[in-house]
């Protein structure tokens, strides 16, 4: 894997995940002439790149499918661009409605060009700040990961789709606002006891690398949650008709948005039951005009104290 480009103080710790780059080809996307498509895998060997996609309601079972979906976020897809040296990274983000989101990234460099990464996205609703936090992008593969702290909340790591819509002085500034989501490949709802159970109840957020039978080469942004379900919704893919559901979870640690395909998930969601997934951890980095748009008013379920501590001046 390419060294990284950090753009903030010290360096994010990135484990060596396995890499495909099975099958390339050439593809005419009437764009800038031929671009080899490469396959590039999202996520750890746990959950392979066609599970991934399942969660947003598309079924990548080999190469073919997955260029073609680079193809069509390659045509459909708004642009964006960010410039390394003598590297430029474009971004396509094809937006199919209701947060679902697929994302490609094209490498050109005086020498090479082609495609660097597709992955999917789910833009999410809620918002929350991150300070301390760092940020690693790996040119080569089209892609950017964020380590930081919850205020408050726990240090996570997740996968930056936006990374080449994002405006350079934003990622000057102590703390970010940013839209995180977990895409999960399976999920499980299990019945509730007819007396209460700990055990059912329990609220768990960590690493899915801290699992005793987990793979290696699990990346750093994927995780275990467990914890109440505070609210459920079923959304559709545009373009595949799949049925997906969204749920927004209380995991102790952290109230995450997490959405599954309707066919991978276990039980049938309800508010007050308790679901457990692993998820790919990613996320959008907010700009002002965005947060701007998100604001819903005073939220009551915050204690006055909750503001002023907003107002703390960072050092």
């Amino acid at each position: 894997m390419a060294a990284p480009t950090l753009w903030t103080l010290s360096s994010a710790k990135r484990p060596s995940p396995t890499r495909s780059n099975e099958g390339s080809g050439n593809t005419d996307l009437n764009s800038k002439g031929s671009i080899s498509t490469d396959r590039h895998e999202p996520a750890g060997s746990n959950s392979g790149a066609g599970d991934i996609f399942e969660a947003i309601g598309f079924d990548v079972v080999d190469e073919d499918s997955y260029n073609l979906l680079a193809e069509y976020a390659e045509r459909a897809g708004e642009r964006s661009t960010v410039y390394r040296a003598d590297i430029t990274l474009h971004g396509r983000c094809w937006k199919l409605g209701d947060g679902l989101e697929v994302w490609s990234v094209i490498y050109e460099s005086p020498s090479e060009l082609y495609f660097a990464d597709c992955r999917p996205a789910f833009r999410s609703r809620y918002v929350y700040s991150i300070q301390p936090w760092e940020m690693a992008e790996y040119c080569e593969d089209g892609e950017a990961i964020v380590h930081g702290k919850l205020c408050p909340g726990p240090d996570i790591f997740f996968e930056l789709q936006n990374f080449t819509e994002v405006k350079n002085p934003l990622f000057r500034r102590h703390r970010l606002q940013v839209a995180l989501a977990g895409l999960a490949s399976t999920a499980a709802i299990p019945r509730r006891p007819k007396s209460g159970s700990s055990q059912y109840l329990m609220q768990r957020f960590y690493p899915l690398s801290a699992e005793p039978d987990s793979n290696k080469d699990c990346y750093e942004n994927e995780y275990v949650v467990s914890g109440t379900i505070l609210a459920h919704r079923e959304i559709h893919n545009s373009v595949t008709e799949e049925r997906l559901v969204w749920v927004f979870v209380d995991a102790g640690k952290i109230r995450l948005e997490v959405l599954v395909n309707g066919r991978s998930i276990d039980g049938r969601p309800s508010v007050g039951s308790n679901m457990t997934a692993t998820v790919w951890l990613q996320g959008h980095v907010l700009q002002d005009n965005e947060i701007s748009a998100r604001y819903e008013g005073i939220d009551l379920g915050c204690v006055r104290s909750d503001f002023w501590a907003g107002l703390r001046r960072s050092n």
